[in-house]
């Protein structure tokens, strides 16, 4: 037997999701995470727990007991309906009981307040959460042509990086990466904030403008969110574009 104390030092939650194998029958529905997750997690040191979407809304304060942080993952499109807005013809697949689910650990978790962070679907969940907004497709976001970037990555693996953000000098993204200028990152989104949540504060843009990056304000709330749009679960493995500082930030707490 290995009596060995363990290392890890958080134990950081990662919302699961639904989904079916090769068919739509509800006795092979699965709960599932991509391994990109508890694999970044672990490599920070962590110890990670995926956790089940569940209907029972009030369980979520309970799974947030037992965490010292949560991770919002990607996924589906959030409904529109959860910010007041009717669905455009150009809304993806939404799922319900995920934004049902991820409210209540969202409200339990800044109860309790642990540090948050949300990636991609979890950037846009949160920031509507928190009275924002988002459009629900790229092509409603107000920008010319001669300066539109590619956001849904489609030439390479997400491994790689795809485009570059600039980082507010100071921001907690930019202190994680040593205060760099720019950032190259990996995104596969189709949708964008709109209107930024008043307690968040921008801190990485993509050349069109569009916001990559959020912290909370803290003139305006003791939250501890962190906020990106792109996947760095899936560059951690990377030499020189390496993410995995991004989940070593929940040794601050």
């Amino acid at each position: 037997m290995n009596n060995k104390v363990s290392t890890y030092k958080r134990i950081i939650g990662v919302t699961g999701n639904h989904n079916a194998l090769d068919h739509d029958w509800d006795e092979f529905m699965r709960d599932y995470s991509p391994h990109g997750y508890s694999k970044s997690l672990t490599m920070a040191g962590h110890m990670p727990i995926i956790i089940p979407l569940q209907e029972d809304l009030a369980l979520a304060e309970q799974y947030v007991a037992k965490l010292d942080g949560l991770v919002f993952t990607g996924g589906q499109d959030v409904s529109p309906l959860l910010y007041g807005r009717e669905p455009s013809p150009k809304l993806q697949s939404v799922y319900p009981p995920r934004d049902r689910w991820e409210r209540a650990l969202f409200e339990a978790a800044t109860k309790k307040n642990i540090p948050i962070l949300a990636i991609c679907r979890g950037f846009q969940l949160i920031n509507i959460l928190l009275n924002g907004t988002v459009y629900q497709d790229l092509s409603e976001y107000p920008i010319g042509q001669a300066n539109a970037v590619q956001h849904i990555q489609n030439w390479s693996r997400m491994h790689f990086p795809h485009h570059s953000i600039q980082l507010e000098k100071g921001s907690i993204i930019s202190n994680l990466f040593d205060n760099p200028k720019t950032l190259l990152i990996n995104t596969y989104h189709h949708q964008v904030i709109e209107d930024l949540s008043p307690l968040l504060k921008a801190t990485a843009w993509a050349n069109d403008g569009v916001i990559e990056s959020y912290e909370v304000d803290k003139s305006k709330s003791t939250y501890n969110i962190l906020g990106v749009q792109w996947h760095p679960e899936m560059m951690t493995d990377n030499i020189e574009d390496n993410m995995l500082p991004i989940f070593e930030w929940f040794h601050n707490f």
